[in-house]
């Protein structure tokens, strides 16, 4: 999508480049023509039959997931459609209860999806698509949907909650058929209403920030960088650095209108060599208890680049700390 259409489809209470998500009239998202009614599109194994704007009561059992896709995340294959919108960028939740796979996708940046998919493959890697969220192309000018489809293969639902990392979300567009924005799915640790979370999470990116190290007396008599602080402003004007300097922090962010929420590290998971892992944090609320995040339950650290410390020794002495450059979006997760 050209840049000067660039964050578009925000909502005029959010902020240039940054996502609000805000509640999702998910029933009348549906181009003309199109019911809502999901089927295989001829997509691989893929297997479902539900419809957009439906969304039940949470039940015993269920699991829940949520993703950040960029367009930087997608993977080209010479010779395929077109993939991979560098301005684009979306949010993903998906519960899985029975046979029933709801999901709440809300994007900016990008052209009306015309596809959105679960995929079966691991990050960097393209895999067929399992579940079709929507095969048609929603109304022009719409930026959320919600919707539940029918997954009658228990095996693939297993498989999804046992190992989401294996699974990715992918939207396309008109100008990007191959994808135009994909992200990995992650295992939330609670319950989640994906209309009502749509309509209270926050999205924002760093857009200056260092990951900061101290040199620290290590067990067997030498000197290494270890955690001591973080030091990034997000979209916004989101303050973020330690509560307390020092490997136990904890994370803290601020935001301007008062609001705020310290992070308690729940999974960190790889994210390649050269970039500091994603986090999966409960978040407990500490300043105002209206504004931005102040229902902020888990904070997402997600597609991470940098940050990682200097390796080997150092010197007390000479080079106390180490500013390390690094580049994050934070999902700000309202759940119940």
């Amino acid at each position: 999508m050209n840049s000067s259409k660039r964050f578009a489809l925000i909502v005029s209470s959010a902020v240039a480049g940054a996502l609000m998500l805000t509640a999702c009239n998910g029933d009348d998202l549906a181009a003309s023509g199109n019911e809502g009614h999901s089927s295989d599109g001829g997509h691989g194994s893929a297997q479902a039959a539900g419809a957009i704007g439906r969304y039940g009561e949470d039940a015993a059992g269920a699991t829940f997931f949520a993703s950040v896709l960029t367009g930087d995340n997608e993977v080209a294959v010479e010779g395929k459609p077109a993939v991979g919108d560098k301005d684009g960028r979306a949010v993903a939740l998906m519960r899985i209860q029975g046979q029933d796979v709801s999901f709440a996708l809300a994007w900016t940046g990008t052209d009306t999806p015309t596809l959105a998919h679960l995929h079966q493959g691991g990050r960097g890697v393209n895999g067929d698509v399992k579940i079709p969220f929507f095969t048609e192309k929603l109304k022009d000018g719409s930026s959320h949907v919600y919707g539940t489809v029918k997954v009658k293969d228990a095996a693939l639902l297993k498989d999804i909650k046992a190992h989401p990392e294996n699974f990715y979300f992918n939207l396309h567009t008109g100008e990007f058929p191959g994808g135009a924005v994909r992200g990995q799915a992650f295992a939330l640790p609670g319950s989640v209403n994906l209309p009502e979370t749509v309509r209270n999470s926050v999205l924002r990116s760093v857009v200056k920030g260092s990951q900061v190290y101290a040199c620290t007396k290590q067990p067997d008599g030498t000197y290494a960088f270890t955690q001591d602080n973080v030091d990034a402003t997000l979209q916004g004007d989101i303050d973020h650095t330690f509560a307390k300097p020092g490997p136990t922090g904890p994370p803290q962010w601020i935001a301007p209108d008062g609001s705020s929420v310290t992070g308690a590290v729940v999974n960190k998971f790889d994210n390649g060599e050269g970039n500091i892992p994603e986090l999966l944090l409960r978040a407990t609320q500490t300043g105002a208890d209206k504004g931005l995040l102040a229902k902020t339950k888990v904070v997402l650290r997600l597609n991470t680049g940098g940050g990682v410390a200097p390796a080997g020794n150092c010197d007390v002495n000479t080079h106390p700390t180490a500013r390390v450059p690094y580049t994050a979006d934070y999902l700000f997760l309202a759940t119940q």
